[in-house]
């Protein structure tokens, strides 16, 4: 995992670990969501709070495809990279 994957990591782990109850210890890269008792319902939450944090927008087919809270952390962190380098003024070509 990237330095800025683990960031994501770490926050989606006091999300889930706050809002869901689910303890720290058991949130790690490999888990699976319905493993942590996080069910379709809960996986929109998190995703909703995720867009307010990181200033992302969440299409909804992607929720579909997540199983782990690793395979969430690198989506964020793939929706952020994409959507700021949509966002940012292109450099005018010569």
């Amino acid at each position: 995992m990237s330095t800025e994957e683990n960031t994501t990591f770490e926050r989606l782990r006091e999300i889930l670990a706050k809002e869901f109850d689910v303890a720290p210890e058991l949130i790690h890269p490999a888990a699976r969501m319905d493993e942590l008792a996080i069910d379709s319902l809960a996986v929109i939450e998190v995703i909703f709070q995720l867009e307010d944090e990181f200033d992302i927008s969440f299409p909804q087919e992607e929720a579909r495809t997540l199983q782990t809270i690793g395979d969430l952390a690198t989506c964020v962190d793939r929706l952020a990279t994409e959507q700021r380098a949509r966002a940012s003024p292109r450099a005018a070509a010569p």
